[in-house]
């Protein structure tokens, strides 16, 4: 048990923290966005942990994958993110995520959500989106605002949150018994204004809406 404890978690580190992955596309203090060879996506994203609130989680990265690959594994279609903009105690935490893609159809697969404590707790999930996204070259796309709930799982055909191994820390940070809850907004004018804020070369260029889709919950086949 203590092996298969020590595997989940070194797989769980290199999943969620994305090594060798891609870096968010914006930065703190650059003077300018150059969108001649790759396009920019933005998405906001709030996530709160209502199943344990003592226990809010960080959003690790995105899989953002090429419809016309299969992308079994994560690597190299993950795009980590950097510290939340702001977080609420025993609430919330916010993200302003950016990615930056070559033109195309991709897939957002999932997004990584996790919870530790260094040395004691390691627990994480995965957020299950499965989104289509079109790509326009040179372009800057405003894909909307993600509010994330991780709930109490109710029913047996709810996805869960995460693994149920290992136990402990699976279990105390909420992820085995829980499920998660999307909701999509258009929260634009709201959002550019602190995307704007985080990144001021964002006010010298245009930014157009591209909205997600409505979020449909997956059931656990398992269930069935």
């Amino acid at each position: 048990m203590v092996r298969c404890r020590i595997l989940f978690i070194i797989c769980l580190v290199v999943v969620m923290t994305g090594c060798a992955g891609h870096k968010m596309a914006l930065t703190k203090g650059q003077s300018s966005i150059d969108v001649t060879k790759k396009s920019i996506a933005l998405l906001s994203i709030r996530i709160s942990n209502q199943n344990v609130p003592k226990c809010q989680l960080d959003i690790t990265g995105a899989v953002i994958c090429p419809q016309s690959e299969t992308c079994s594994r994560p690597l190299p279609y993950f795009h980590k993110t950097e510290h939340s903009y702001k977080s609420v105690e025993d609430s919330f935490n916010e993200y302003l995520l950016s990615f930056e893609l070559d033109s195309g159809t991709y897939n957002l697969r999932w997004i990584g959500a996790r919870y530790a404590i260094p040395l004691i707790i390691e627990a994480g999930g995965k957020i299950p989106l499965d989104m289509k996204i079109d790509i326009m070259p040179n372009r800057i796309s405003y894909l909307g605002h993600l509010d994330v709930v991780l709930r109490e799982r109710k029913k047996d055909k709810e996805k869960r949150a995460g693994s149920v191994i290992p136990l402990i820390d699976q279990a105390a940070a909420g992820f085995s018994s829980g499920t998660f809850d999307v909701t999509i907004e258009d929260k634009f004018d709201e959002d550019m204004k602190l995307f704007i804020s985080e990144y001021p070369a964002l006010q010298k260029v245009k930014v157009e809406k591209s909205i997600l889709p409505q979020w449909i919950r997956p059931e656990d086949v398992k269930a069935q």
